[in-house]
């Protein structure tokens, strides 16, 4: 039972899909009638050919005439050749015409959802991917549907004219058949539809929560919700295949009606033309024609359900195409003119320990001159129990240089002045990293790394910079680029090295959204937009303060 807020969404959704199937229709215009045309001419010249079949076999087989049957030659020839031609042209425009179409609506797609402010941005990015891609695609074939529909009319109307024309009572008697198992097969289409797209739905829900649970992959490693994760995604991908399943079942039921249409229809040919052969009504080459034309009619009867399949498809898609193009009046969000000036930051940062840095990823340039010692900036950094130690500050984007591995991990510390490469490289999960390069250590690196992956480069970066071992180590999302299981290890590494018990006291600095690697801390300083600090625990911050949680988790 619907409520009156369903109501409101259904009628909503059939008008965003009349708009998007007429925009598509006026937009194509040009191509949809040339692809109707051609395809109604190539329908027409199959029906014609038991037409062309039968007359050969009564004014050149049966007659014996030589040049009767070079003419029944020649006037197949020129009947082909007119039935390919036609075929060829009518799919490349419509191909075309599909093709241009599904790039307009994602473009179109595209820029709605890019506008600021949009409601549209609102929509689970999955969900948006599988309207922007199974969605478009299936809307675009409404030229196909047209154009096929079109064909398959034509080609039932000659038939008709056919069979009328060699026996009115065989011919009527065979329209009357066509029509009503045609309309026995449209009946069936308002079903597929509702079937189409209710598998659409179910798609793009469990799309939805696996692009989220893709990109959150981190969070929920570091929140150790794996089970609720899989638990929640195998309901809707279970959904998703029930729906599917549905949405077959209701395509093969009206494949096996419209199978079940044409033979009716042929059986009733074959029978009605038979008795009127036997009679003496119609001759030979006519009975052939007869029986020819009614098989030929399960042709376009069968192509009257495919395009009607098509055409269902393309109607729940399009409802949900233009529920994206058509969400709201296109207002979008004022923009301001000019960013307010950020309020000025005092980070207290301890000389010993661990400490993460929750930040706008806008203040991390500042951060990081901050503690470089710059004190011009709108961030400031104050080192608490102890005076200020020698800042190394690494980049976040992890930069190689060419020459071998050695040469880039030993840059800030260079061979020989002490130090364990392979501690720092097990530390940062990089030691099988270098153990697959042919020469280890000695293996020769191209500009910048650009053989490595982003996360191998990212990995001996970090090695490059534990290696460098400085009193205090600031580093910036180091860990992007990692699985979560290798961002597990690379944590558990970094805090196994720099902060051992009988190590020297050193300072790591940590900024980072991560919870992994802010798990692993013992001091976050949480910079709110109004620049307010918030200190405190990983897991204190998480239960207290709903802004930190929003900002870590998503």
């Amino acid at each position: 039972m619907h409520s009156f807020d369903d109501q409101e969404a259904d009628i909503g959704d059939d008008e965003s899909a009349g708009r998007t199937r007429r925009r598509v229709v006026r937009r194509q215009r040009p191509r949809i009638i040339g692809a109707s045309l051609l395809l109604m001419g190539h329908q027409t010249c199959e029906a014609l050919v038991p037409v062309a079949i039968g007359l050969a076999i009564d004014r050149a087989v049966a007659t014996g005439e030589v040049s009767a049957l070079l003419l029944a030659v020649g006037g197949f020839v020129a009947l082909f050749a007119v039935l390919n031609t036609c075929y060829r042209w009518f799919a490349r425009l419509a191909r075309t015409a599909i093709v241009d179409e599904a790039h307009l609506l994602r473009v179109e797609l595209a820029r709605r959802l890019l506008l600021p402010g949009g409601r549209a941005s609102a929509r689970h990015r999955g969900e948006l991917l599988t309207i922007a891609s199974s969605d478009a695609d299936q809307v675009s074939r409404a030229v196909v549907w047209v154009a096929g529909l079109a064909g398959a009319v034509a080609a039932l109307g000659v038939s008709c004219v056919v069979l009328i024309g060699i026996d009115v009572r065989l011919g009527l008697l065979l329209i009357v058949t066509a029509v009503v198992t045609t309309v026995a097969l449209n009946t069936l289409s308002p079903m597929l539809a509702r079937r189409v797209t209710g598998q659409q739905e179910s798609l793009a829900a469990a799309s939805a929560l696996a692009t989220d649970l893709v990109t959150g992959l981190r969070v929920v490693h570091g929140l150790r919700a794996q089970e609720t994760a899989i638990g929640r995604y195998r309901t809707v991908s279970r959904a998703a295949e029930a729906a599917g399943i549905r949405s077959g079942t209701a395509a093969s039921l009206q494949l096996g009606a419209t199978v079940l249409a044409a033979t009716v229809v042929l059986v009733v040919a074959v029978l009605a033309a038979g008795l009127l052969a036997v009679d003496g009504t119609i001759g030979i080459g006519a009975f052939v024609a007869a029986v020819g034309a009614a098989q030929f009619i399960a042709e376009p009867l069968s192509a009257a359900g495919l395009y009607l399949r098509f055409g269902a498809a393309a109607l729940a898609s399009s409802g949900r195409v233009g529920a994206v193009l058509h969400d709201g009046d296109g207002s979008t969000a004022p923009v301001p003119s000019g960013s307010p000036a950020k309020p000025s930051v005092t980070l207290e940062i301890p000389v010993v320990g661990r400490t993460g840095v929750v930040a706008d990823p806008a203040s991390v340039g500042a951060l990081h001159d901050a503690l470089r010692g710059d004190r011009r900036g709108p961030v400031a950094v104050r080192w608490v129990g102890g005076s200020a130690p020698t800042v190394h500050v690494e980049p976040a984007r992890a930069h190689l240089f060419g020459g071998t591995v050695e040469d880039n991990l030993t840059l800030g510390r260079p061979a020989g002045t002490g130090g364990d490469v392979g501690a720092a490289l097990v530390a940062a999960g990089a030691a099988d990293i270098v153990d697959a390069l042919p020469g280890g250590t000695g293996a020769t690196l191209r500009d910048r790394g650009l053989s490595l992956s982003g996360g191998q480069r990212q990995r001996l970066a970090l090695a490059r910079a534990l290696h460098t071992d400085p009193p205090a180590l600031v580093l910036t999302d180091p860990t992007t680029a990692l699985d979560p299981v290798t961002e597990e290890e690379v944590a558990d590494g970094l805090l196994a090295l720099r902060h051992r018990d009988d190590g020297p006291d050193r300072a790591t600095v940590v900024v980072t959204t991560s919870p992994i690697l802010l798990d692993r801390t013992e001091l976050v300083l949480f910079v709110r937009e109004d620049g307010e600090v918030v200190a405190g625990t990983h897991r204190t911050l998480l239960g207290a303060d709903p802004d930190y949680r929003r900002r870590v988790l998503g």
